[in-house]
């Protein structure tokens, strides 16, 4: 028996479409898909995925940025024609390193934490931030405002996931997540077909939240599930 070696496996959003629709019992395998049905599908996952974005999980959407601090500038804008060109969905840690010294590791303030300081335009080393993130836009604060310009973050950030815009589009997440989106699509449209409260809508119902259950517990960012291994603190002496 030989295998296939291949491991490129993807669905386009117009097969995403068909086999949720398939599930919900609406369109057989040989029929070809409406375009109605497509549109419909389309709008229905892209609110699903932008939804999903809320539950912080998704390893693969983890991305680095790095940006050169201005001397007495606490403040970044993150938009398109920002000082950072992509708007992040969250900045999940960030360092900062002084004249290509070493980097150390800053402290993430809230909101309210942000604006509870007492003098938000006092300079020194940087060592917290903020990142206010806007619908269409965010900022970063930097606190104590850099005293020179030979400061330098990186950070590490959740990009947003890309919008399934046609029927061609592939999907910009890995394969492992398709079934998760699949029955995930076809209990979102179950009532928009008329199928809710069937005995196939509870199946689906069960197969989704399954499915979705698995991926985020396999994909639930690094390190957050970590096993680890210590040597026992009794120590063995031989008499």
């Amino acid at each position: 028996m030989t295998t296939s070696g291949s491991t490129d496996f993807s669905l386009t959003a117009n097969e995403i479409v068909a086999s949720a629709l398939e599930l919900l019992g609406v369109r057989a395998q040989e029929e070809a898909l409406q375009q109605v049905d497509l549109e419909r599908g389309l709008r229905w996952m892209n609110i699903m995925l932008k939804g999903w974005e809320a539950d912080g999980v998704m390893v693969w959407v983890l991305t680095e940025g790095s940006l050169t601090l201005a001397d007495s500038d606490g403040s970044y804008s993150f938009a398109a024609a920002g000082d950072f060109t992509t708007i992040p969905f969250e900045i999940m840690q960030m360092r900062i390193s002084h004249d290509a010294g070493n980097e150390i590791e800053m402290t993430r303030l809230s909101r309210q934490d942000y604006y509870r300081l007492p003098n938000r335009t006092s300079e020194g080393f940087p060592t917290q931030y903020f990142y206010d993130r806007q619908r269409d836009s965010g900022t970063l604060y930097i606190w104590p405002e850099p005293d020179d310009a030979l400061y330098d973050i990186t950070f590490t950030y959740r990009r947003r996931i890309q919008d399934m815009d046609a029927s061609t589009d592939t999907f910009d997440l890995p394969p492992e997540w398709y079934k998760a989106v699949i029955y995930g699509l076809a209990l979102t449209l179950t009532p928009i077909y008329g199928k809710s409260g069937t005995p196939r809508a509870a199946e689906i119902r069960q197969e989704a939240s399954d499915a979705y259950d698995s991926i985020i517990g396999f994909d639930n960012g690094e390190g957050e599930n970590s096993i680890f291994i210590l040597p026992n603190d009794n120590t063995y002496r031989r008499r």
